[in-house]
């Protein structure tokens, strides 16, 4: 009867909060320590770091509040649609084979989800928030709206279960690999791989979709292969010193908790977007 008592589920919830506040912490400590090494920019916001971390923090208090609903969103829609068409191993090399299936079909429908945000308004008001940082670093990772995690969790990651029936193990190794690339990507270290700059995504790729150059907008959307870029026609592959500056184009950006937390209820003037494939001045006029 224990186990299934209202005080064992808050111990168990609180575990999973203090398990993702672990998990943040670990890896902007480890990300922070890489920077230092040779960062991009030398001078950044100490204040503008101490918010992101503080907005980290009840960003992932809220998201691990959410997964009840996103887990059960997901199990209606799985069942509702008749989920697990293909079926998919789960030993040996079958299931290295289905790792990489999860993976690129969760990195593709990532990429789809990410030009959806710069193309639908709504969507873009979320997501602004995140590219409103005009010192981009570890600490930018989370920086999110939370809508858009219960969107993705509702109705983006339920189309893998819908897809194949897949050893959870398989599916939560592919959630790791993306993790550690979440937080890569948004790293202000000057990393060079020279020939493979285009093969896996990195800090420098990444800033350029960050860019608050105009000529940036809309490319390099992947989240972990710039393979979709290309097949799609989004690639922008950057020079060996191309480190633009980075922010929304009116240099916008939240200077306080609360400002973080109602900024899709603002308006200001954010960076254009595509859209019917013309440039649209999209949100919120904020004064600076």
């Amino acid at each position: 009867m224990f186990a299934s008592s209202p005080f064992s589920d808050l111990l168990h919830h609180a575990g999973l909060w203090l398990r993702g506040y672990a998990i943040v912490l670990v890896m902007m400590a480890i990300g922070a320590a890489l920077e230092r090494r040779r960062p991009i920019e030398l001078l950044q916001s100490r204040s503008a770091q101490r918010l992101n971390i503080v907005y980290a923090a009840i960003y992932t208090a809220i998201v691990e509040g959410l997964r009840p609903l996103t887990a059960a969103a997901t199990v209606a829609i799985v069942n509702g649609l008749g989920g697990g068409m293909v079926v998919l191993a789960s030993h040996g090399w079958g299931a290295l084979a289905s790792f990489v299936i999860v993976l690129l079909t969760i990195d593709v429908l990532e990429y789809a989800f990410h030009r959806l945000q710069h193309t639908w308004p709504l969507l873009w008001k979320l997501h602004s928030l995140h590219h409103s940082a005009l010192d981009l670093n570890v600490t930018v990772t989370l920086r999110h709206h939370w809508l858009e995690a219960l969107i993705k969790g509702c109705l983006m990651y339920p189309l893998v279960g819908v897809l194949f029936k897949v050893d959870p193990v398989i599916v939560g190794a592919t959630t790791f690999v993306f993790m550690i690339g979440n937080y890569f990507v948004h790293l202000n270290l000057r990393v060079d791989l020279g020939r493979y700059t285009i093969w896996v995504n990195n800090p420098q790729f990444h800033r350029l979709h960050h860019s608050s150059r105009p000529e940036h907008f809309d490319h390099n959307f992947t989240q972990l292969l710039p393979l979709w870029d290309h097949l799609f026609g989004t690639l922008w592959i950057p020079a060996k010193h191309e480190w633009p500056a980075t922010g929304l184009d009116d240099g916008v950006q939240p200077r306080s908790l609360f400002s973080a937390l109602s900024w899709p209820l603002r308006m200001h003037a954010g960076r254009p977007t595509a859209l019917d494939g013309k440039p649209v001045a999209i949100l919120d006029k904020e004064s600076k």
